[in-house]
């Protein structure tokens, strides 16, 4: 079942009979997400890929420079090269012995008399000429060009190698290529990059009431949001993901799909069917088909059915059938499972220290994660924030126009204005 789980408001009157109360043997959502990560190791295999496609993928090895960057004493400056031992004060005259260009070699033998050379931005520094005057601090007339300054040795040079030594590493292994490492990459003369191959994801949405957004709807049935979210949160440069579809509530047929899936794909994320009620099949699916899905025990709310484990080298993870409980749990348990396996160090969300902006009296249990806004700052600078209405695990509206989920500890059976929240943005958070 897609909406198994009834997450409720905890200021629902109701709230005090819930049936996820109970929260004996349960642990922190940190603790949670490292139990998630323990036995989740990177996937074998690489692949040699030319520069330009290399954005977003993970390097296996380390790469090196193949040359110095810059590979020459090249001018930072249009101006005049000059040799400041040929200066006796601070203004001199030089005759100009020639014109220097980017991308033009000095063919032909160097004065020994003062002198100068007209040079541009990027052109290598004639011989022993140390130093570059720019153009402003310079009047030429005629084959004269007169200094106004006397300059210091290396004024307006790139000294070959000050940016990248020849045979520097400049890529690590597990290092996430980006536009920077590209560009230094190409100036040091390296063409294609060794990469992880892409991590083989597979999205699957259990429940007989699902249809897909194009689909006609008879009573009972709704149109699966979970699969079209977690698709594009997984559409990243360094997966590989597959779309499975929606899966009906049968135990065979279900065992099944994850049997076959396991034998294509590194990470199969499911939606629906975690909870404990009669229509709730997928862990006892797994395990006939030979795997493991196991509850995580998560002091979360929403979230709480979240469940990891693995069939065969696949590594599973099973989250609640509500979007914001799917949201959630994808933050803190799938997201760090794919970027492991993908060969990156899943860092955990990272918090915003903010202030809440609003009074509410809670039952304690799991730490809540609570749609807010950001509706201005406090004294001290930090961010006050505002809960949303209408809430609820089901309720998507509740997402829109929020700036991220506030953590309310568990602990707190009270929550005053002013008090010390976490905030967790949704700008960044969500990305692999």
């Amino acid at each position: 079942m897609n909406f198994a789980e009834p997450e409720q408001d905890a200021t629902a009157p109701d709230a005090l009979v819930s049936c996820c109360d109970d929260h004996a043997g349960y642990i922190s959502v940190e603790n949670a997400r490292k139990r998630a990560l323990d036995t989740v190791a990177p996937i074998r295999g690489q692949e040699l890929i030319a520069l330009h496609s290399a954005r977003g993928r993970i390097a296996t090895s380390n790469v090196f420079a193949r040359h110095a960057v810059p590979p020459f004493n090249q001018s930072a400056m249009d101006g005049y090269a000059v040799r400041t031992r040929d200066f006796a004060n601070g203004i001199a005259t030089f005759p100009v012995e020639g014109r220097q260009a980017a991308g033009l070699s000095f063919g032909r033998p160097l004065p020994s008399n003062p002198a100068a050379f007209r040079i541009f931005t990027g052109a290598p520094t004639p011989g022993d000429f140390d130093a570059v005057v720019m153009q402003e601090h310079c009047t030429q007339r005629g084959g004269l060009v007169t200094v106004s300054r006397r300059p210091r040795a290396g004024d307006n040079i790139r000294v070959m190698g000050e940016d990248v030594a020849a045979g520097a590493v400049v890529l690590s292994p597990g290092t996430r290529i980006d536009a920077r490492h590209i560009a230094l990459l190409a100036a040091a003369g390296v063409p294609a990059v060794r990469v992880s191959r892409r991590v083989r994801v597979a999205v699957i949405s259990t429940g007989n009431e699902l249809r897909e957004p194009h689909e006609h709807l008879a009573l009972g049935e709704v149109h699966d949001c979970n699969r079209a979210m977690l698709l594009s949160l997984l559409d990243d440069s360094a997966v590989d993901l597959t779309d499975l579809g929606q899966v009906p509530d049968q135990p065979a047929t279900i065992a099944d799909t994850f049997k076959k899936a396991s034998c294509k794909f590194d990470v199969i994320i499911s939606t629906g069917g975690m909870s404990v009620g009669e229509e709730d099949h997928v862990r006892s699916a797994v395990t006939a088909a030979g795997g493991v899905l196991s509850p995580l025990m998560a002091s979360i709310k929403p979230g709480k059915p979240a469940s990891v484990g693995n069939l065969g080298d696949a590594s599973l993870v099973g989250l609640p059938g509500n979007p914001v409980s799917a949201l959630v749990t994808f933050l803190w348990f799938a997201r760090p499972i794919v970027m492991r396996r993908a060969g990156l160090s899943p860092e955990p969300p990272r918090p915003v220290p903010a202030v809440a902006g609003f009074d509410e009296t809670r039952k304690p249990g799991r730490d809540e994660f609570v749609p807010v806004v950001v509706s201005g700052r406090d004294g001290n600078g930090q961010f006050v924030l505002e809960k949303t209405r209408p809430r609820g695990s089901a309720r998507l509206s509740s997402l829109l126009g929020t700036d991220g989920f506030a953590r309310i500890p568990g602990s707190a059976a009270i929550v005053t204005r002013g008090q010390r929240l976490d905030l967790y943005r949704f700008e960044g958070q969500f990305s692999l």
